[in-house]
């Protein structure tokens, strides 16, 4: 929408960021620094260099003179179930009877380059009712506050037909809508902020969040379960309003097998121990909201209110994916032999057995490294990959991907992959359907493998018709659990204090042997 402000910056800037969008303001008296938000698509963000970012400041600066500024950049994505579920959660917050209504065949969702055209198809007497109110208005103010396109919002009559009969407000959550939603049923409350007595919403896909947003209902299984603390800030020995020292902290995976969200809980220090109800692999339905993660750009659910719950998996009627390849056409798996990383690794007094943990599964450590930390903008440029049976390497499969980019010089430091190095070398989308093929049947694992390693190989898979349905392990989780004593988890530093060898790190497959010895470690403990 227009407002001052825009006119304002494309007659500054000349029309040069015609991919921005404005968003928000703050201006903080206490540092009197100014902060402008914007809004660009995950797309456009590619191409937002740290020169154009200091541009824009420098316009912003023109416009508000003698005052300290600061530009923000949100990343959005918009496409026909982002949309939809944006809907979903405007009406699940507003207007529940109209979400009741909702279906497949009611939203009709087009999406293009410079506009998203919603056009709803409902009751009569729905459509008397909200242009009788300012809901369209809303709705559209509401999605304009969440894409870069402009948006068309209109309505179409169909029949009246009788009122469905269901009470939202009793225990059941149930759906019968193509509109991604999932079928189950309230069980016992776990824990809940406030007044929170029941979750009335409808639990969507977690496959369909994309993008910031608020009063979102998920449900799922949970894995990775962890309770910890964390330095309270606010803390003043002297001022006991200001709490303790140490505040709990909940942090767990919901899986509802269309994907997988990272949770966390801030519940206060008395409900802490309600958690304790929680354990992994419990059917949960929780309510909160979800935020995208500024370091690298995957979605985290704030939790609000959990729930027990018995979740109709049936009801999940996600896209099927495509078959693996009969062969191997672009990447081959590489024979494994080389006895010096074979060596048993459990020689330290407790077992020289492989663990039962490993035995009977195949698994597949994997590791990127990427032209940076964003998922939304970033490009593999090398994948490493060690298929492990029985606890012993069996596989390797590994190659250079060139990103059709340049490679930025901090990530050449740090990897010393160069533009040259790349150049030739397959794209990651060609050597997917390879990687889909290698990893069937198999549990798959990396270090932070749920906050950067699956998400980036997701938003390829997505592209393609790929799923990876596959269980994961995070081994970053598992040591935070099981080594407790560690003074930090990042890869390098546990493979220090654990003696475990580790060459050539921050290159694909020295850090998937060395996820691989850590894996081993850590299985030994279980």
């Amino acid at each position: 929408m227009q407002n001052k402000f825009t006119e304002e910056f494309e007659r500054v800037t000349d029309g040069e960021f015609p991919e921005l969008k404005f968003k928000s303001a703050t201006y903080e008296r206490a540092t009197g620094m100014l902060t402008v938000r914007f809004m660009i698509s995950a797309f456009d963000a590619r191409s937002l260099v740290e020169e154009r970012r200091q541009r824009v400041e420098s316009a912003v600066a023109d416009i508000c003179p003698g005052v300290a500024v600061k530009a923000e950049f949100i990343r959005t994505y918009a496409d026909e179930g982002t949309v939809r579920n944006k809907i979903l959660e405007y009406f699940n917050a507003h207007n529940r009877l109209v979400t009741r209504a909702l279906s497949s065949d009611s939203v009709s969702v087009k999406v293009d380059e410079h506009t998203i055209y919603v056009t709803l198809a409902l009751e009569t007497s729905l459509c008397d009712m909200l242009r009788s109110s300012d809901a369209l208005k809303d709705l559209s103010a509401f999605l304009d506050n969440n894409f870069n396109q402009s948006i068309s919002v209109s309505l179409k009559e169909t029949a009246d037909a009788p009122a469905p009969d269901l009470d939202l407000a009793d225990s059941v959550v149930v759906k019968d809508s193509a509109v991604r939603l999932i079928s189950a049923v309230q069980g016992e409350k776990v824990y809940a902020r406030g007044k929170i007595a029941g979750i009335a919403h409808l639990p969507g896909y977690i496959c369909d969040i994309k993008s910031a947003a608020d009063n979102v209902v998920l449900c799922g299984r949970i894995s990775g379960l962890t309770k910890r603390t964390y330095r309270n800030k606010k803390h003043d020995p002297n001022d006991p309003k200001t709490g303790p020292e140490e505040l709990p902290m909940v942090k767990f995976f919901l899986d509802d097998t269309t994907g997988r969200m990272d949770c966390v809980c801030f519940p206060r220090p008395d409900d802490a121990p309600l958690f304790d109800k929680l354990q992994d692999r419990d059917e949960v339905l929780c309510a909160g909201k979800v935020t995208i993660s500024t370091y690298n750009g995957a979605p985290g659910f704030a939790i609000d209110a959990i729930f027990h719950a018995k979740i109709d998996f049936s009801s999940v009627k996600a896209a099927p994916s495509k078959s693996a390849p009969a062969k191997y056409s672009v990447i081959k798996p590489a024979p494994f032999e080389d006895k010096a990383v074979q060596t048993d690794l459990f020689e330290d007094g407790m077992s020289k057995e492989t663990p039962a943990f490993l035995m009977g599964k195949t698994f597949v450590v994997f590791d990127f490294e990427a032209t940076g930390l964003d998922i939304a903008s970033i490009e593999p440029i090398e994948i490493g990959a060690a298929k492990v049976k029985d606890g012993k390497v069996v596989e390797t499969f590994n190659t250079l991907l060139d990103p059709k980019c340049h490679i930025p010089e901090e990530v050449v430091k740090t990897t010393s992959i160069t533009d040259d190095m790349v150049k030739g070398k397959p794209t990651f989308s060609e050597v997917l359907p390879d990687f889909f093929k290698f990893t069937r049947g198999a549990v798959l694992v990396g270090h932070n493998i749920s906050g950067y390693d699956f998400p980036l190989l997701n938003k390829y898979a997505s592209a393609a018709g790929y799923i990876f349905d596959n269980e994961l392990e995070d081994t970053i989780l598992l040591a935070r659990k099981y080594l407790p004593d560690a003074r930090h988890y990042g890869l390098e530093a546990l493979s220090k204090s654990l003696g475990i060898t580790h060459i050539n790190a921050h290159r694909a497959m020295g850090d998937v042997f060395a996820t691989v010895e850590l894996l081993k470690i850590i299985a030994a403990k279980l």
